[in-house]
């Protein structure tokens, strides 16, 4: 028997349940899961305020993480000229609609070198852009323990301070080998945002209200792409484009400062009954959370909210999240929800790589070609909706007419969409490219790309978390390192690819993999309550009951 703050927990046979299957319903009403605890400290019971000041200063940093990857990704073309010794001036004045010929071959990126030039290596020039993603990938494997053995407060200020000094080094960089190094610290910085960011979503807000809060941090994306992404060809083709990360390491400073000031410890360690939303403490009628016990613990205090360590260390934890990490990589969940972001994340990469040297055969000058991202300002709009309230009322729906159960898998019903959006896109995208179609075809391609992408990315984060709630940060390193290291070698060679098989063939094998893993759907709904009984078993079932003494009773949370 358990002894909880003065409350004991008995186990019972009688309720047990598929670990991430919830009650979310009760009469009618929305239960708060996880369950949180009488203690005021627990950042479930944070005012909401500071709840979502917190999301925003996460979401802040989290977007100019991101630009940098996307922004980076649009300018190969400088950096190939860069590289190959030509002053990048001429990306305003040569004719690059000439150059291609408008052939239907394709677009070539090695088109933009005058006669004569010697290119640099193209594949190295083009990991400028993808190997923040290999070092982004690995960081997860340790960031995310070390957050759970000393908290994730620190880790993510440890994670801001290097996606800003690699943007520094970068900017300061003299060869393209120290460009690469520079990249790849930025790309330890951003690691954060892969993992370590939904995990924080998780301990901060109920399941009901996780797709509104991962997708604010995925939209919030869409202003700071738009703006820098706007202006970054114009810059680096007019001044220099050292000024582009100067600019965003600038802003990566504030967004570090909000973090130290604003985002609070989170990491809270709960039990699997409280995980699965079962009934620890005693609700008074029409209550759906405990009254805070200010007897039993201490009150927040500034050092509550802006201090370090302050819960203590956790290296055993630490220690079994690594071997569940390696215990979850092939829980068939995770393998699928690898398999699908990844071969978003390639799509993306590719289409942001390759977009420029598109609109140069359109006629368009480089200097403007930053006006390509204006699709992500309308994606990352529709993303919040159809990612956030929309995602939230379907699950919800669906879990009441599951008479008030709550599965994971209710989340796959709002990725059928953008798996269709995705796979048209990947076609649209490619036969603009390959006919030199006009120019808002392509940005239509990429825009449905780009919608598709964001709302993958964020839905399977609350997906697989509530899958396998005990174990959020092992699934959540394996789904998020994992596609990362694949879309490197992969994205890695999409310039590549297109210069030699042509635009066209090379978005249709993309098309292609989409479509298969969109296989994974129905497979996942219909039996993936099963595969999650043999993978993780069942929470057994729990009572509460009060302890009957002197002391017990000045704890009581009931009339």
């Amino acid at each position: 028997m358990e002894d909880y703050g003065g409350w004991t927990r008995a186990e019972t046979n009688a309720s047990t349940q598929v670990v991430g299957t919830t009650s979310l319903y009760e009469n009618g009403q929305i239960r708060l899961i996880p369950t949180p605890t009488p203690d005021p400290k627990d950042p479930l019971n944070l005012p909401q305020w500071r709840k979502w000041t917190a999301i925003g200063a996460i979401c802040f940093f989290g977007s100019l993480a991101l630009s940098a990857e996307i922004i980076i990704g649009s300018l190969i073309p400088v950096f190939l000229l860069y590289y190959s010794g030509v002053d990048v001036k001429i990306l305003n004045t040569a004719d690059f609609q000439k150059l291609s010929g408008g052939s239907v071959s394709g677009v070539n990126p090695l088109s933009i070198l005058p006669p004569g030039v010697i290119p640099a290596d193209i594949g190295k020039v083009s990991m400028l852009a993808t190997i923040p993603l290999l070092s982004n990938g690995i960081a997860s494997y340790f960031l995310v323990p070390l957050s759970t053995a000393i908290g994730r407060r620190p880790i993510l200020l440890f994670a801001g301070v290097c996606a800003w000094v690699g943007g520094f080094w970068a900017g300061a960089s003299s060869s393209l080998d120290q460009h690469l190094a520079a990249r790849a610290l930025q790309g330890l910085g951003a690691g954060a945002v892969e993992a370590l960011i939904p995990l924080i979503i998780q301990d901060l807000v109920f399941i009901h209200e996780r797709n509104r809060a991962m997708s604010a941090i995925v939209s919030s994306q869409g202003i700071i792409i738009t703006g820098l992404g706007t202006v970054s060809p114009y810059i680096a083709s007019n001044y220099d484009w050292r000024w582009l990360y100067f600019i965003t390491s600038g802003f990566a400073v504030l967004a570090w400062l909000l973090l130290l000031i604003f985002l609070p410890e989170t990491r809270w360690m709960r039990s699997r009954a409280e995980l699965s939303g079962q009934k620890i403490y005693p609700l008074r009628p029409g209550q759906n959370r405990p009254d805070l016990d200010y007897n039993t613990y201490s009150a927040p205090t500034l050092w509550t909210y802006m201090g370090f360590f302050q819960f203590g260390f956790e290296w055993k934890e630490a220690g079994k999240s690594m071997l569940n990490t390696l215990r979850t990589t092939l829980f068939p969940a995770v393998v699928w929800a690898t398999i699908a972001n990844s071969i978003f994340v390639i799509v993306n990469s590719a289409a942001q790589q390759i977009g420029s040297f598109a609109l140069l055969a359109q006629g368009w000058q480089f200097q403007y070609t930053g006006l390509s991202v204006l699709p992500f300002i309308v994606a990352t709009g529709l993303v919040y909706v159809f990612g956030g309230p929309v995602a939230d009322r379907v699950a919800n729906t669906a879990a009441r007419r599951n008479g008030g159960g709550r599965e994971p898998e209710h989340h796959l019903l709002n990725i059928v969409a953008p798996f269709v959006f995705g796979i048209a896109g990947a076609f649209v995208f490619g036969w603009a490219g390959q006919t030199n179609a006009h120019w808002a075809v392509l940005l239509v391609g990429s825009f449905l790309i780009i919608f598709a992408f964001l709302v993958i990315m964020s839905v399977i984060n609350v997906f697989i978390v509530e899958s396998y709630p005990m174990w959020a940060g092992p699934v959540l390193v394996n789904v998020s390192s994992l596609r990362i290291i694949i879309a490197f070698f992969l994205s890695s060679q999409s310039t590549t690819w297109i210069a030699e098989k042509g635009f066209l063939s090379t978005f249709v094998i993309y098309a292609e993999v989409m479509i298969v893993a969109s296989l994974g759907i129905p497979l996942l709904y219909f039996f993936g309550k099963k595969v999650r009984q043999l993978t993780a078993g069942r929470v057994q079932g729990v009572e509460t009951r009060k302890i009957v003494d002197d002391s017990a009773s000045e704890k009581s949370l009931s009339p």
